[in-house]
């Protein structure tokens, strides 16, 4: 067994678990990233090619309880993704009253909590499993497969083989969108010879990985912009090597500029020379504060995170909480000052 494994369930029992199974929901976390759309999309095909193969039929969907990035515009199967209450409305129409779905599956979701309002429909499901790469996996279903790897995407790719299905272009693209987005185009250091490996057979089924990158990580003029304002303001703290910045709601109406408009910022400050973690905190309307640290080799920021009730990976991992800027900080520095 693979040593970074942990849970309650193997991918060969997991893929059992989808044949018997006639209603299926597919969900990530909200504020979905590459590696979690990519992933829904990814299975989402395996799924289908393997009812094509055996002639058989299931009612698949792919919900997510949030707005998906602008750059999902350019893959047209995006249209396949459900918003809760489309599929509430959907739900109600075809099911009775006492009806349950037979399989919840999440991916790239590390705790119920990243769920949003798709929680509800868990409870709507008869079984529910949980398919995940972070650390800070709190094991939140009834059957779970946990490993660490660079990305949900990679660790999908097992699945071609366990549903004896071939690897289409549509497959190696949401898989190849999962792993570029975890692995920051294969910069950080959770890029194995594995990964490399699954993305030589990606890119022999066709993918443009050129094409791809360019879409994930294009900017526009608005985050240029914006980019300008976080390098200007930036906090540096040279003893720590911490660089932050905060992001308020007012500024940001005053840069005219939404939350898709921020992403990677965190890896964007961790690139200024010499830093070895950094923080990128955003307003939300809400009032709550987002949270995303970023660590070169000196500290774990999933560890720094959970204090926040957060987490992810030694090196990336995020938060959500009610304290003010100035409390995220004191906190902060009473764990970098361990």
């Amino acid at each position: 067994m693979n040593k970074n494994y942990r849970g309650n369930i193997l991918p060969d029992e997991i893929a059992d678990k989808i044949k018997s199974s006639k209603n299926i929901v597919l969900t990530a976390h909200i504020n979905p990233d590459g590696d979690a759309l990519g992933s829904l999309l990814a299975f989402y095909f395996m799924i289908n090619e393997y009812c094509k193969k055996n002639n058989t039929k299931k009612m698949v969907k792919i919900i997510v309880d949030d707005k998906l990035p602008k750059y999902m515009r350019h893959f047209k199967d995006t249209e396949l993704i459900w918003s809760y209450e489309k599929f509430s409305e959907e739900f109600k129409q075809n099911f009775q009253n006492d009806e349950k779905l037979d399989l919840f599956i999440s991916l790239d979701c590390a705790n119920e909590e990243r769920y949003g309002k798709s929680i509800k429909i868990k409870k709507m499901s008869k079984k529910s499993i949980n398919i995940d790469h972070h650390i800070s996996n709190t094991e939140h279903a009834d059957f779970n497969y946990v490993e660490d790897i660079c990305s949900t995407g990679e660790l999908l790719y097992q699945f071609l083989k366990i549903f004896d299905i071939e690897l289409t272009k549509k497959i190696a693209e949401y898989i190849y969108l999962g792993i570029i987005n975890d692995t920051g185009n294969f910069r950080h250091d959770n890029v194995t010879p594995h990964t490399f490996l699954v993305c030589s057979k990606l890119i022999e089924a066709g993918v443009n990985n050129h094409k791809i990158a360019n879409i994930i990580f294009a900017v526009s003029e608005k985050q240029v912009d914006f980019i300008g304002e976080v390098y200007k303001n930036k906090k540096i703290d040279e003893k720590y090597k911490f660089v932050s910045y905060y992001l308020t709601q007012e500024k940001m109406k005053e840069l005219g500029i939404e939350k898709d408009d921020t992403n990677s910022i965190s890896e964007m400050l961790l690139k200024i020379e010499g830093m070895e973690i950094s923080l990128f905190v955003r307003e939300q309307e809400d009032g709550l504060l987002k949270g995303s640290f970023r660590a070169n080799d000196k500290y774990n920021v999933n560890k720094i995170a959970s204090i926040f009730g957060g987490g992810g990976h030694i090196k990336a991992a995020g938060f959500k909480t009610d304290l003010s800027f100035e409390e995220i900080l004191e906190k902060t520095y009473e764990e970098l000052k361990k």
